[in-house]
């Protein structure tokens, strides 16, 4: 994955949990911690995302950031929370930040 769509899905996993580590951003990207922390440095020039160190620390995106809500229809949304209900591990994340991407104002999962 290169360092562009690497961004926009730190951006992507933001929108939809609020804050994360920079540990678990590692992990999820395959790359080293030193790497995340210079994602996150050029990406809070662009986007209102900050760091907060200690315990129950991260990286956060502010609330009030939500680019994408209230794009699914009833339908899509219906059935994305029918196969969120089904899927285990990686797919139930994947299919979690969808739904809270596209349809958060609907969320009942």
């Amino acid at each position: 994955m290169d360092t562009a769509h690497r961004r926009l899905e730190i951006i992507s996993i933001l929108s939809a949990k609020g804050h994360i580590t920079s540990r678990e951003l590692a992990w999820e990207f395959g790359v080293d911690r030193r790497t995340i922390l210079h994602n996150i440095t050029a990406l809070s020039f662009d986007y209102p995302i900050y760091t907060k160190p200690g315990e129950g620390g991260g990286i956060f995106i502010t609330e009030n950031y939500k680019p994408y809500t209230n794009t699914l229809t009833k339908t899509e949304l219906e059935t994305l929370c029918r196969l969120y209900r089904k899927a285990e591990g990686k797919e139930k994340e994947i299919l979690f930040r969808i739904i809270h991407k596209y349809g958060a104002d609907k969320l009942q999962i």
